[in-house]
């Protein structure tokens, strides 16, 4: 015989799976070109992570899991923001339930991210392009150079790389001369550039 919690957590199932079904799968987002995020986002701006936490929430297909991630706003490269703004992500764990969706970024507290963002609507991930609207932002040990690279830690040495095929493995020596990964300050000034070539919003 199934008891109560047996047939809450099948329900709970059945709802996460319907919610799901309305998803991208991960693999068949087309990555963006550094112009395309730019000119997708409504808003771009360097934050870190201060808050995560998911809840249930109630939608057309039924309910699910979103996560609510609260980030520090340090700069604002495109729009307008306060010191702290929030994205929802779909998916998230709440007790014993997890509601998992292919290519949403996960945020820890005391990440530092350059994020492009349009959470216009309601969508599934606000950060444009799912995973590849998110830029991570890396200390070098010792010196302290702030670099980016993208959302999975791959090098990143130029804008123009973006949307692109992750370049090959290099022989050491190859990869021992390669540039050096692209500063933060270099990269904020390309997005600053960009916005800049925007067309006047009529």
């Amino acid at each position: 015989m199934i008891g109560r919690t047996g047939i809450l957590r099948a329900a709970a199932a059945a709802l996460l799976l319907v919610a799901l079904a309305a998803v991208p799968r991960a693999a068949s987002v087309v990555a963006p070109t550094f112009d395309g995020l730019v000119t997708r986002a409504r808003t771009v701006f360097v934050g870190q992570t201060v808050d995560v936490g998911s809840r249930w929430v109630s939608t057309g297909s039924g309910r699910a899991i979103v996560t609510v991630v609260t980030f520090k706003v340090l700069r604002t490269l495109k729009g307008e923001l306060g010191a702290q703004t929030q994205l929802e992500f779909l998916g998230g764990t709440v007790g014993e339930f997890r509601m998992e969706v292919p290519g949403i970024p996960r945020f820890r507290v005391g990440d530092e991210d350059v994020l492009f963002v349009d959470d216009r609507g309601q969508p599934v991930s606000p950060v444009v392009g799912f995973m590849h609207g998110r830029f991570r932002v890396l200390e070098e040990p010792g010196t302290g150079r702030r670099s980016v690279a993208r959302h999975d830690f791959s090098p990143l040495t130029s804008v123009a790389e973006i949307g692109a095929a992750a370049p090959a493995a290099a022989p050491a020596t190859a990869r021992a001369a390669a540039r050096r990964p692209l500063a933060l300050s270099e990269f904020e000034d390309e997005i600053t550039r960009a916005v800049r070539r925007e067309p006047p919003v009529r």
